[in-house]
C-alpha cells in the first residue's frame, strides 16, 4: 500500500473510533441498568416435575451482599409471594417447592435496599413456566418360555428419577406377591431375571413407590405364559387368514409355507352337486355377491351353481391387492396344497369341516375327498391326512359310517355338560370361552386330542397352551408359532 494511502486509512480509523467513543457510553448504560434490575429464571433440578412431587428452583441474584429474596407463584391473575429467603454473598438461593397443577409460573424477586449505586435496586427474574407430567410405568417381558427357564423384565418409570424405589410383584393366580425392591438408574430402567417353574402364567407389574411428593404408581400388569416341553400344534383357522382372505388357494398357501400343523376348511355344496369353500351361510361377507347377483345375495351355495360361484370376487372384501380371488374348488384346494407341500417341504393335515345340513351331505363329501385322494383316509382311523368335522353330531350318522375309518372331530362351543362326546372321536374342540384345564383334562380321559379356537392373538394361543390343548386353530399361523416357541 503507497504511503500516502496508509496514511487515510489511519486517519479513517481514528475517526471511527472517536466517534464510537462518543455514543457507546449512553447504550452501554442502558444495557447495564437493564441487566441490573432483570434477574435469569430461576432454574429447576427436575425438567417436567410430576404432578405433587418437590423439587428446588435454583438461582443467583448477584454477589457481594446478603439480602431478602422473595418467591412469587402467579396464581388467581396476580403475582403472589410464597416464600422468603435471606441470601449470602454468594447471591444464590434455592427454593424448595411442590409442582401445584399442571401448569406453573414462578418468578423471584430482591427488594430494594439502602446502598450505593445501583447495587441496591429491585431486581426481579424473568418468570420460569413449569409444566408438570403424569407419571408412566411399565414392566416389559417375553411372552413365553419353556417351564424351569428364565425371564428377563425390564422395569421402567417415566419419568426418570434415578434411585426411584420400583417394587416387581407378581401374581400366579393367588394375589399379587412382592418379587423384590429394585432402585431405577439415571434412564428409569431396572432389570430382574425371574426363574419359572411349571406350567403357568404368571403376571408381572411394577409400583414406583412415593417419591419426593409424587405418589406411588402401580403399572399395568404383563403376562409370561410358561409352556410345557410337549409342542402345541397349530392349526390354520380357514387357511392363514389374518394375512390373506379365507378359504382361498393364497390362505392356504401361506399357512403350509409357515408350517402349520393342520388347515381347517369349510366346505359346502353347490347346486349342480360340486363342493366349494365357504365358511358362512351366504357369500354376503366375503365376496362381492351384493353387486354381482343383488336379488340372490342371501340364498345359500347350494342355490348357485359352479359357474355362478366362480364369477364372484372372494378376495376384494379384505383389501385391493388381493382383487381377483375366487372361492375355490374343492379340486382347487387339494392341488394347492399339495403343491404347496412339496414347494415348502412340509406335509399338513386337512380338517374337512362340513358347513352342511345332514348327514347325506357329510356322507357325499366323505365320498368326494376319498375319490380324489384315496390315500388321505385310512380304514384303521389313525393320523389321517383328512380329518372331519361338524357341529352337529349328527351329520355322523349316515349309514356304513363305522366302515369308513375316517377320524371325527367334535365341536363344543356351548356349556352344556350333557353334549354327547362318549363317541369315539379323534379331537374335540373347545370354544376358547369355555376353555379351561378341567375341560381339556375330561377329553383327554376319553383319548381325544384336544385343540381350541379362535385362539386370535398371542394370549389367546398361550392362555390356551398352559391349559393343556393338544393344538391351537388360530388365524396367524407364523404368530402362533413364535408364542409357541416353535
Amino acid at each position: 500500500m503507497p504511503p500516502h494511502a496508509r496514511l487515510l486509512a489511519l486517519i479513517a480509523t481514528l475517526t471511527i473510533a472517536f466517534g464510537t467513543s462518543h455514543v457507546t457510553p449512553a447504550s452501554a448504560a442502558a444495557g447495564t441498568a437493564a441487566d441490573d434490575t432483570t434477574l435469569a429464571a430461576p432454574e429447576a433440578d427436575v425438567v417436567r416435575p410430576i404432578m405433587g412431587e418437590t423439587f428446588r428452583l435454583n438461582g443467583s441474584v448477584g454477589t457481594g451482599q446478603s439480602r431478602e429474596v422473595l418467591l412469587q407463584h402467579f396464581q388467581h391473575g396476580e403475582w403472589q409471594t410464597v416464600q422468603r429467603q435471606e441470601v449470602a454473598d454468594s447471591g444464590r438461593y434455592s427454593f424448595v417447592v411442590t409442582q401445584p397443577s399442571w401448569r406453573s409460573r414462578w418468578r423471584v424477586l430482591a427488594p430494594a435496599v439502602e446502598g450505593p449505586g445501583s447495587a441496591g435496586a429491585e431486581l426481579v427474574s424473568t418468570p420460569r413456566t413449569l409444566f408438570g407430567q403424569g407419571q408412566n410405568v411399565t414392566t416389559s417381558v417375553q411372552r413365553s418360555v419353556r417351564a424351569g427357564g428364565t425371564v428377563r423384565i425390564t422395569l421402567f418409570a417415566s419419568p426418570a428419577r434415578p434411585g426411584r424405589q420400583l417394587t416387581l410383584q407378581r401374581n400366579s393366580g393367588d394375589g399379587w406377591k412382592k418379587v423384590t425392591d429394585l432402585r431405577a438408574d439415571a434412564t428409569g430402567h431396572a432389570r430382574h431375571v425371574f426363574k419359572t417353574a411349571d406350567v403357568a402364567k404368571t403376571r408381572f407389574r411394577t409400583v414406583a413407590r412415593a417419591h419426593r411428593g409424587a405418589p406411588q404408581f402401580i403399572g399395568r400388569a404383563a403376562a409370561v405364559y410358561a409352556l410345557g416341553k410337549k409342542p402345541v400344534g397349530v392349526m390354520a383357522w380357514r387357511g392363514d387368514s389374518a394375512n390373506y382372505p379365507e378359504n382361498t388357494l393364497e390362505a392356504y398357501r401361506s399357512a403350509v409355507r409357515h408350517r402349520a400343523d393342520f388347515i381347517e376348511m369349510d366346505f359346502q355344496p353347490t347346486a349342480d352337486g360340486e363342493w366349494v369353500l365357504l365358511h358362512d351361510s351366504d357369500f354376503r361377507r366375503t365376496t362381492d355377491v351384493e353387486e354381482r347377483f343383488p336379488e340372490r345375495r342371501t340364498d345359500s351355495p347350494r342355490e348357485f351353481t359352479l359357474e355362478e360361484v366362480r364369477s364372484l370376487d372372494a378376495g376384494s372384501w379384505m383389501g385391493t391387492e388381493f382383487e381377483g380371488s375366487r372361492v375355490p374348488t374343492i379340486e382347487e384346494a387339494f392341488d394347492a396344497i399339495e403343491a404347496a407341500e412339496r414347494r415348502y417341504r412340509h406335509r399338513v393335515r386337512l380338517v374337512i369341516e362340513l358347513k352342511g345340513e345332514s348327514a347325506a351331505e357329510m356322507q357325499a363329501l366323505y365320498r368326494k375327498v376319498v375319490g380324489l385322494r384315496p390315500t388321505w383316509v385310512s380304514k384303521k382311523g389313525h393320523d389321517d391326512k383328512a380329518l372331519f368335522m361338524s357341529f352337529e353330531a349328527r351329520h355322523f350318522d349316515f349309514p356304513g359310517v363305522e366302515r369308513t375309518g375316517m377320524e371325527k372331530i367334535a365341536v363344543k362351543d356351548e356349556p352344556d355338560p350333557a353334549d354327547d362326546y362318549r363317541r369315539p372321536y379323534a379331537q374335540v374342540h373347545i370354544h376358547t370361552r369355555l376353555l379351561d384345564a378341567e375341560h381339556v383334562d375330561r377329553f383327554h380321559r376319553r383319548k381325544a386330542k384336544v385343540g381350541t379356537w379362535p385362539a386370535v392373538g398371542t394370549a389367546a394361543v398361550l392362555r390356551a397352551a398352559v391349559a393343556g390343548v393338544d393344538f391351537v386353530t388360530t388365524d396367524d399361523v407364523a404368530g402362533a408359532r413364535r408364542a409357541l416357541l416353535r
